[in-house]
């Protein structure tokens, strides 16, 4: 990490403490791993991040499974590099790599293109590589401040509700949810885009609801309605 300028080092639910032969092996590194967050939970470290990138080998093999659609480290560092705004990467396991559960928390997946007999990396490897490409990239100033989580998590319901107005079956909208997710993340959108279009998804989501009811009003039989103010 410190090759590439990186210090923020989070640890989550370690199986072992960080020893004194740990870090002798990190060398000249013994500062980042003396100084690395120990946290027991993922959403403990994630508190304060914008943008959750997952690390992975095992990529989707069917277009229909958009949670494991990936960028590359390369495709990473250039759209990361014009955007202000926290970034954390997961690396998983070095045994097993993340978990399902784990890669659904994230925005986006990096995947390292390697050889189709063999594409598993060892961590030490993994970290190097993508950190490698970011540290490429240096990030250049810029105004554009990337969206919060708690924004994308306001346009996401905005967007969801609209799925479910709009009368899409049940079993497709939890795929429309994560290709919106997928679009959000691959194009680091901004607070201003994010902003334009919750009002936009507010709105039209508005819209339909009045015309709806406005539908329902008027299917009620003349005669009913009749009957009804009689007795009133």
């Amino acid at each position: 990490m410190k090759n590439f300028d990186q210090r923020d080092l989070w640890i989550v639910n370690p199986k072992t403490s960080i020893t004194v032969e740990a870090k002798a092996y990190a060398m000249h590194g013994a500062d980042v791993l003396s100084s690395a967050k120990i946290v027991k939970k993922l959403d403990e470290a994630l508190k304060t991040i914008d943008v959750v990138a997952g690390t992975t080998s095992v990529v989707a093999r069917s277009a229909s499974n958009l949670t494991r659609t990936p960028i590359t480290p390369r495709e990473f560092g250039e759209r990361f590099m014009q955007t202000r705004g926290n970034l954390a990467i997961i690396f998983g396991r070095e045994s097993r790599g993340l978990n399902n559960e784990e890669i659904e928390r994230c925005d986006l997946i990096i995947t390292i293109p390697a050889s189709r007999v063999y594409n598993v990396l060892n961590l030490a490897a993994a970290v190097s590589i993508i950190l490698y490409e970011l540290f490429q990239t240096t990030r250049q100033a810029s105004d554009q401040r990337i969206t919060t989580r708690l924004a994308k998590e306001r346009l996401l319901a905005q967007f969801n509700e609209l799925v479910s107005l709009s009368g899409t079956q049940t079993h497709k909208r939890k795929l429309a949810t994560r290709a919106f997710r997928n679009l959000m993340s691959r194009s680091f959108i901004s607070m201003r885009e994010t902003s334009l279009l919750i009002g936009v998804f507010r709105r039209s989501n508005l819209k339909i609801r009045v015309n709806t009811n406005r539908r329902l009003i008027q299917t009620v039989p003349l005669s009913r309605v009749k009957e009804t103010t009689r007795r009133k």
